[in-house]
């Protein structure tokens, strides 16, 4: 029995176009995060500008 078999386990990526595609991934994510954090941002500062005009 040989080992080709295994062969059908094996990833088609090198460790180099693992890593740029983890990278690529990471940095995807930490810029959704950050366009959320600024339209939650925005939205509290308009809520805050709505409560103004409320009370005057």
């Amino acid at each position: 029995m040989s080992g080709d078999y295994l062969q059908a386990y094996q990833s088609c990526l090198t460790d180099s176009e693992k890593i740029k595609s983890t990278k690529i991934s990471k940095v995807s994510y930490l810029l959704k995060l950050n366009a959320q954090r600024n339209s939650i941002s925005d939205l509290d500062k308009k809520h805050k500008a709505w409560a103004k005009k409320e009370f005057i």
